[in-house]
Formats: structure tokens, C-alpha cells, sequence
């Protein structure tokens, strides 16, 4: 299993798209977005466990970066510095998505067997660094040129690998 997570705002999606033909990749599916309303530590394992199939890369909502020092396999981190990732928000967002930016990567420093990523040496080396996580995964890097807007294109929260 191969996990991404993130703090937000920082090319998560992007990320996993230029992996895609790497790995196949799932970018927030719906049983993600499950996982933040179910109460125990526990349980939020044993869902993520039950759908996140071996040998698949699954990008992660960053509201369940709990998860992560709790499930098995490689993990990257893709994050903001927390000014930039403040300056990205809209006012009256700022204090509450600090303390949940805080929140994600206090759980990242948690959890075993991540590579971190800054997100702005990943906007300036996205093909570098999409072979570097390939390499931390283990896996071989197909490159994937992305001209587009991968959100708009709509490859989020989608419950069947990424087809680019």
C-alpha cells in the first residue's frame, strides 16, 4: 500500500496524477471521506485497511491525516510551509485551518516510513519528484506531462484508479 497525504492546497492531485501510470492511483475516494466521521482510531484503520488495495497508491483527504502513523506501507507528505499555507486562506479560515495544519503534520511525524515533501520544490521539480517518490516506493516512473488543471479536469474524489 502506498499512501499520500497533505496539508491542503499544496498539489496533491497533481502529484497523484503525474503517478498515475506509475502506480494505479486513487485520489480521495469516497471511503476517504468516510473515514473523518467514524470515531475511533480504530475503526478509521480498519476502513482505510478494507478499501486500500495492495499495490495502490490512494491520495488521502488531508481531513484523516490521523491515519497515518496507524496504517502500513510507504506514505509522502505533501505540505505548505505553514505561512504560505496561511497566506493561501482566506481570512476568516486562518486560525482554524492553522491548528489543523499543525494537527496534519504532527500525525506525519508520527507515522513511519514517510517522505516529505515541500510543496513548492515539488511545483518547480514535478518530474523530479515524481520519480523521487516512485523511488521511495519502489515502483518504476512512466512520465506523465499534465498541461491542464488536474482538479478542474475533475480527478478528485473518485472511487476508480486515475486514467490520464
Amino acid at each position: 500500500m502506498y499512501s499520500i497525504f497533505h496539508t491542503s492546497l499544496c498539489g496533491s492531485t497533481l502529484l497523484a496524477c503525474l503517478l498515475s501510470k506509475s502506480v494505479p492511483t486513487l485520489t480521495e475516494p469516497s471511503w476517504s471521506h468516510d473515514i473523518r466521521f467514524v470515531d475511533s482510531i480504530e475503526d478509521k484503520v480498519k476502513l482505510a485497511e478494507a478499501n486500500h488495495k495492495e499495490n495502490t497508491l490512494v491520495k488521502y483527504s488531508s481531513l484523516v491525516c490521523d491515519i497515518a502513523p496507524h496504517i502500513e506501507g510507504k506514505k509522502v507528505f505533501l505540505y505548505r510551509e505553514y505561512q504560505d499555507h496561511i497566506n493561501k486562506l482566506q481570512p476568516t479560515d486562518k486560525e482554524q485551518e492553522g491548528l489543523f495544519w499543525c494537527f496534519r503534520f504532527a500525525n506525519l511525524i508520527k507515522a513511519k516510513e514517510v517522505l516529505f515533501i515541500e510543496c513548492n520544490y515539488f511545483l518547480n521539480n514535478q518530474q523530479q519528484v515524481a520519480k523521487e517518490v516512485c523511488d521511495w516506493f519502489g515502483i518504476n516512473y512512466v512520465p506523465v506531462e499534465i498541461d491542464f488543471h488536474v482538479k478542474d479536469a475533475g480527478y478528485n474524489h473518485k472511487d476508480n484508479p486515475i486514467e490520464i
